[in-house]
């Protein structure tokens, strides 16, 4: 189980929700309109970002897809992010639903492969640390205790369709990966506990560059 003070979780949950939204509301006034895509739209893309419905209150795999990456957009870092989001319009009901998710830990396995012919070559990936701050090594088992607070590049999301207009956005980090080179890649996350308070709660994997500080 992760041990961060409910307290600091709260506030992080919160500036995250808050950053979101108005990262959201404020884009540039000669952006062009981007439509959200629909469920089946966003099910088949298949360039990063992406991202895919799943449950998280069962143990098993819920990602096991390939995938083509693309450079990282002008305000992105060139970590690959691995996790999932969660969106909702209250605030109190959503940073309770990102508390639960955060403090009672959701263990899984994570595993990244760049295809290149016919070979695939595992990609080291690591995790944040309870500090928020560092950034540990995954092993070859692929394991993870659980997830931390990450931001995505919110120009790419929108312009690929994956953003929606006036919803608080969470996005949870299983593991990240340091400057991968474009290209094709196959992603396989298995949960290993179940978390039978998360039935019914809507989650998504989600496939992204992290956002630049600003």
């Amino acid at each position: 189980m992760l041990t961060s003070a409910p307290g600091r979780l709260r506030t992080t949950a919160l500036f995250v929700a808050l950053a979101a939204l108005a990262a959201c509301s404020g884009s540039a006034p000669d952006a062009p309109d981007v439509a959200p895509l629909d469920a089946a739209q966003a099910a088949a893309r298949t360039q990063v970002p992406l991202t895919r419905p799943v449950a998280l209150d069962k143990p098993g795999v819920i990602a096991d897809l390939e995938f083509d990456l693309p450079p990282p957009g002008e305000l992105a870092w060139s970590s690959l992010i691995i996790g999932v989001r969660i969106e909702g319009t209250e605030v109190k009901s959503f940073i309770a639903y990102s508390d639960l998710i955060v403090r009672g830990g959701l263990p899984a396995r994570v595993h990244l492969q760049r295809i290149e012919g016919e070979q695939r070559n595992d990609v080291p990936l690591l995790r944040i640390g309870p500090d928020l701050r560092e950034r540990i090594a995954i092993g070859e088992d692929g394991f993870t205790p659980g997830v931390r607070a990450a931001g995505l590049d919110g120009t790419m999301l929108y312009e690929a369709g994956l953003e929606r207009e006036g919803m608080l956005s969470d996005v949870l980090s299983f593991a990240r990966a340091s400057a991968p080179a474009p290209g094709r890649y196959h992603l396989r996350v298995e949960l290993l506990e179940p978390r039978p308070l998360l039935q019914g709660k809507p989650a998504e994997l989600i496939i992204g560059y992290n956002a630049r500080a600003k």
